[in-house]
């Protein structure tokens, strides 16, 4: 597929294609010409004729170079907004006419924040598998197996991506509750524990069954790691060009966060985590908009700890003072 894209980067660069131009209210934004993964790809353009022929010329061309076969049968013309003509662009290229919301790598493609139509296909693969296991005896242990090693993983890929609905996790939740309670057979018994217990851990007197809830935030919180690592990705790219970016990437809703005090970073207050610590910082009552320091640098001696230096150098004179005027008196 190199050829494809090597391709399509020169005739961007003739002037005969057009890619899609994603810009916010400031910047220059970024250009997509096309997308390529494994079999999937997707190749932007203007509505038009003209680009629609070059495209068509473009695809001959690299099955001559690769000996591959485009197959326009299962390939989509996709207009974005309304399209006049477009049943005719799509006969000019030899293939149909396609719509959004589309199917692209397993995920719905420009469909609505909140698209509940798009968990379907979880919902049939969760009953697939409830139907070869309705007619064997399984015990409540064996049960319990089932959900934690299969059930639960199968929308993890959707909810990497996407924020699941909450009418969709309280149908997934029903299935698994009607399964582990109801002897494989989905019948509404009544509950001996409520779910919220059995999806505790072990440790504290549950199952160890997954919420989807927190997995769903605990896979969409690694994207914001992910933004502030990967900063030459394409889809950062994408997300800074459209909506803009600030304080480098980091941005607290609050502006008033106590560094010490508050409870930011981890479970318990930074006072409470680095006592000896704390006792040399001067002032105390500092907040993590000043301390933080985005741009000193991203080692370990950039970031926060960069900043804390003038907060601690104060109260360090004096404690050494301290300490050597009890020398001297001893």
């Amino acid at each position: 597929m190199k050829a494809l894209s090597c391709l399509i980067k020169r005739v961007i660069r003739g002037g005969f294609l057009s890619p899609c131009h994603v810009r916010g209210k400031g910047g220059e934004g970024v250009k997509i010409s096309h997308l390529l993964f494994a079999d999937g790809t997707l190749i932007f353009c203007k509505a038009n004729k003209d680009q629609v022929t070059f495209l068509s010329w473009l695809l001959m061309w690299f099955e001559a170079i690769s000996g591959l076969k485009v197959n326009l049968d299962k390939s989509e013309l996709i207009p974005m907004g309304y399209v006049e003509n477009v049943e005719e662009l799509a006969s000019e290229l030899g293939c149909k006419v396609g719509s959004l919301p589309s199917n692209y790598l397993g995920m719905p493609f420009g469909a609505p924040f909140k698209f509940v139509a798009a968990w379907d296909g979880v919902e049939e693969r969760f009953r697939k598998r409830l139907i070869m296991w309705k007619h064997q005896y399984i015990s409540k242990g064996g049960r319990i197996t089932l959900i934690r090693s299969t059930l639960s993983n199968l929308p993890i890929y959707f909810m990497s991506i996407l924020q699941i609905p909450r009418g969709v996790r309280l149908m997934l939740e029903r299935i698994q509750r009607d399964f582990l309670w109801g002897g494989g057979a989905l019948d509404r018994r009544p509950r001996l524990v409520r779910w919220a217990t059995v999806c505790l851990d072990k440790r504290k007197g549950g199952l160890g069954v997954k919420s989807f809830s927190s997995l769903n935030k605990a896979l969409l919180c690694k994207w914001s790691w992910h933004f502030a690592k990967d900063r030459g990705a394409l889809w950062n790219q994408v997300i800074r060009g459209k909506y803009g970016e600030e304080r480098g990437g980091w941005y607290s809703w609050d502006p008033r966060v106590s560094f010490w005090k508050d409870t930011w970073c981890g479970d318990t207050p930074l006072c409470a985590s680095f006592p000896s610590l704390f006792a040399l910082v001067d002032p105390k009552e500092a907040w993590v908009k000043d301390v933080w320091n985005g741009t000193a640098g991203r080692g370990r001696e950039g970031g926060v700890l960069a900043s804390l230096g003038p907060l601690m150098i104060g109260r360090w004179k004096r404690w050494r003072a301290f300490c050597y005027t009890c020398v001297v008196r001893i």
